[in-house]
């Protein structure tokens, strides 16, 4: 879990938690999808004490498979206050310490969201949190990364991230021109600083754009943990 993608961010305009805390190691993780990790890899390493990277020569067609969930497909995964109370009170009257414990830490959650965004009533039921990373282990778990139906992950997309900037650092940056893509991986296309353009350079990470539903989550979480 971890970017923004076409949404803002949620540390900075354009930064998610995840990548702008540590925007190296994503950015790495990342070159690690490319076909030449070394096109995309960060030009620092050893200043920050993490080894090269090997070449594509020594790797051959090997390369790892990233499938990535940004704020774009988590955001809207949310689990609200009255489904919570409506779920756990009756559990937290009998004396289920498990159901107190999650009432206590999701209503730290529910007050966050009210008092950092606009548009939500202290108190109110409909007040929800986000379930970024809960939307991940409800992927692996429901597919084991295999396609299956209600999932769908588009593929190899050339997402990077941006390490160094003053107020983009952690930002996802993707190839949004109507350029038409190069044909020959030994020739530079023409206006196109960062081989975005080449066959065989750049990221190739997959990307999670719909889940079973926004909606369903919560229902299955409740359920699973503390049953029908």
């Amino acid at each position: 879990m971890g970017g923004a993608i076409a949404v803002p961010g949620n540390m900075t305009p354009v930064a998610e938690f995840n990548t702008i805390a540590d925007a190296v190691a994503a950015a790495r993780i990342y070159a690690l999808s490319s076909p030449d990790p070394a096109s995309t890899m960060p030009p620092f390493g050893s200043a920050t004490g993490l080894k090269d990277y090997p070449p594509k020569e020594e790797l051959g067609e090997r390369r790892l498979r990233v499938v990535k969930f940004p704020l774009d497909i988590t955001t809207g995964h949310s689990l609200r206050r009255d489904e919570v109370e409506g779920k756990l009170n009756p559990l937290r009257d009998v004396g289920s310490p498990l159901a107190e414990w999650v009432l206590a830490f999701t209503e730290h959650g529910f007050r966050t969201t009210e008092r950092l965004n606009e548009g939500f009533e202290p108190g109110g039921g409909a007040t929800w949190i986000s379930l970024h990373d809960p939307v991940v282990c409800w992927y692996a778990v429901a597919t084991g990364g295999e396609e299956k139906e209600g999932w769908v992950v588009e593929r190899g997309e050339d997402i990077r991230v941006e390490m160094m900037g003053q107020w983009t650092r952690g930002m996802c940056v993707v190839d949004t021109r109507d350029r038409i893509k190069g044909l020959d991986e030994e020739v530079e296309v023409e206006g196109d600083m960062g081989d975005w353009l080449s066959p065989r350079k750049g990221n190739r990470v997959d990307r999670c754009v719909k889940t079973p539903g926004e909606r369903v989550l919560a229902g299955e979480l409740l359920e699973t943990v503390f049953g029908e």
